[in-house]
């Protein structure tokens, strides 16, 4: 009985899987998710003020975002003022039933939210929104 001794790696098939190896890349693929997940969130943040809000059901809504920086982006992209007029006024003449909300910094100086309202209704828009985070 000697003879035939049983080694553990005879150069034959192997009857179990190390599945260690694909754990540790799992577990690897799971942290980078977890990380990177919350980088993957679009728009600009703003710290809003708080108010009491009103539901608007609007199917066209553009975005304009002031950030803390007096940074404006109209959806995403960052545009100064007279760009802002002048996609506004090409969007308002491609669809006339087109309203904005505004997301504005809290720690932003009052006269560029006024600039920017003033650039929205020298366009033509007149359904205008401000957003705001909602009271607690």
């Amino acid at each position: 009985m000697s003879r035939r001794r049983k080694r553990d790696h005879d150069g034959g098939p192997m009857s179990d899987i190390n599945v260690t190896s694909l754990v540790d890349v799992m577990m690897t693929l799971l942290i980078i998710f977890i990380i990177v997940a919350p980088m993957l969130e679009q728009g600009i943040d703003v710290n809003l003020p708080t108010a009491e809000p009103k539901h608007i059901d609007v199917r066209d809504v553009l975005t304009i975002t002031v950030s803390e920086n007096e940074r404006v982006y109209l959806e995403d992209q960052r545009v100064t003022l007279e760009d802002l007029a002048d996609r506004l006024s090409s969007i308002k003449t491609a669809r006339d039933d087109v309203a904005v909300v505004i997301k504005a910094d809290t720690e932003l100086r009052y006269g560029k939210v006024i600039e920017v309202l003033d650039t929205v209704r020298e366009v033509g828009i007149t359904r205008l929104a401000m957003a705001t985070r909602p009271a607690q």
